[in-house]
């Protein structure tokens, strides 16, 4: 960390993640040091929460993650520390801030704005091709989607089809059931009829000729010593 950047650090205008380098101690004689209250154990950055897949899709990726895909290479001084400098130079105008980036850059030789810019290009073409990779995967999800609602909709004409050809097959049936049930009801019914009828004339043809029959006892018959004259 150059000189410049630390004195900013000090008077609170940046804020970097460079830890700070310990200081040696001076040599002089050994004094008891007083006791003092322990540091506070500084409070970690929270993790995003990743989101479960939708579709395929895994939201709240680390960036890291995603510029490590696209072959991003890590710069020792790389565009998110640059946006943490300017954070904290918000207080100035825009000149201003340039010019103390400027002159940031200038008082260390370990990184170089056009470096700075060059991961900015690299990670926003990174952050790029993910976002059309998640939108070519969503549009293959709708049409896979798409094109399965249609062959089930396929599925279910064919079924319905198949239950209505179904139906009318069983009505056809039920149909012919009913017609034959009737015509054999009603040949039944006409049998019994003729067989009524064809006892009713063989019992008249009976009686008849019983009743010729007993005409020759009523002629021949005996008891009265007279014959009884003819009918």
């Amino acid at each position: 960390m150059s000189k410049l950047l630390r004195v900013l650090e000090k008077v609170g205008l940046v804020e970097t993640d460079d830890p700070p380098r310990p200081v040696s101690a001076p040599v002089a004689e050994p004094v008891v040091a007083a006791e003092s209250e322990p540091a506070p154990v500084p409070e970690s950055e929270p993790v995003p929460e990743v989101v479960a897949p939708s579709g395929g899709i895994v939201e709240q990726r680390a960036l890291e993650e995603i510029y490590a895909e696209q072959n991003v290479a890590a710069v020792p001084f790389s565009a998110e520390k640059l946006l943490r400098v300017l954070d904290g130079l918000a207080a100035l105008d825009p000149a201003a801030r340039k010019a103390a980036v400027l002159a940031l850059d200038a008082a260390d030789d370990t990184w170089a704005i056009e470096d700075v810019l060059l991961d900015a290009e690299r990670k926003t073409r990174a952050l790029d091709m993910a976002k059309r990779q998640l939108e070519a995967h969503a549009r293959d999800q709708l049409q896979l989607a798409r094109e399965a609602i249609q062959a089930r909709d396929q599925r279910q004409q064919e079924a319905v089809a198949r239950i209505r050809q179904q139906i009318g097959d069983l009505e056809a049936l039920l149909e012919r059931e009913v017609t034959r049930s009737t015509e054999e009801k009603s040949g039944l019914e006409a049998e019994a009829r003729a067989t009524k009828d064809a006892c009713q004339r063989e019992s008249a043809r009976l009686d008849d000729e019983r009743a010729r029959l007993a005409r020759i006892a009523a002629i021949f018959g005996t008891g009265t010593g007279t014959t009884p004259a003819s009918p």
